[in-house]
């Protein structure tokens, strides 16, 4: 077996192949296929959060769900003109991975405090990464009947502190959590900015803890054999 490393931020691989299976930046998806002539199938990543972000108050947020769901229609139109049957994978929240930033941050702040702010109570559907893999498997399988747009979320609806606690709990943590008012937590969240900590946490993720993040699983359930895991953190 031959591995083949290169960088597609540059330039999509010089390769034919008679599918593709895309898990990073969906435009890598779109330059791939571009740039391919062979290709039969694609599989491709992109997120739910196109369904709750497009009217983000972050003027950075609102801009990249623009860009993405601008490729999502570039790249369906370019394999509908191709004849191309493409899948395009939908998940919430993705978990499972070793470095995955949204358990890996609360983590850390458990680690380090006794109690866990939030200031919202949205539920989410939480996604293991192994799931995902196995539904990219069903899609070759299934073929045509895999084609389309798929919203995924996990097995279990829970929220948001209830999440917060799981991961706490999963890292053998128990601190509390404990509600604070968003209008609370915004100026704690600048405060810490201004010591260079928590930058990687906008103030809007604040807001959006209130909002429920949750799709409807049964048409994946129905076509591709979607059958995702509880939250196990």
């Amino acid at each position: 077996m031959v591995g083949l490393q290169h960088d597609l931020d540059h330039t999509p691989v010089e390769v034919e192949a008679s599918a593709l299976i895309s898990l990073g930046p969906l435009q890598h998806a779109l330059d791939q296929v571009r740039s391919s002539r062979r290709l039969g199938r694609v599989v491709a990543l992109s997120s739910a959060s196109t369904r709750f972000k497009t009217h983000s108050p972050d003027v950075a947020e609102r801009s990249l769900i623009a860009g993405l769901i601008e490729i999502e229609n570039e790249l369906s139109a370019l394999c509908a003109q191709r004849g191309i049957v493409l899948s395009l994978l939908k998940p919430t929240m993705i978990y499972g991975s070793s470095d995955n930033q949204n358990v890996h941050r609360i983590a850390r702040l458990g680690s380090r405090l006794r109690w866990l702010p939030y200031s919202g109570t949205g539920m989410r559907q939480p996604v293991h990464a192994d799931d995902l893999a196995q539904v990219v498997i069903e899609c070759l399988k299934r073929g045509e009947m895999a084609a389309g747009s798929w919203l995924l979320g996990g097995g279990e609806t829970l929220n948001y502190p209830d999440m917060l606690r799981r991961i706490a709990a999963a890292s053998g943590q128990t601190p509390r959590a404990v509600r604070v008012p968003a209008f609370l937590l915004k100026p704690i969240l600048r405060l810490a900015h201004a010591f260079g900590r928590m930058r990687d946490i906008r103030p809007v993720m604040i807001d959006r803890q209130k909002i429920d993040l949750v799709v409807d699983n049964q048409p994946a359930r129905e076509h591709l054999g979607w059958n995702p895991r509880a939250f196990r953190p």
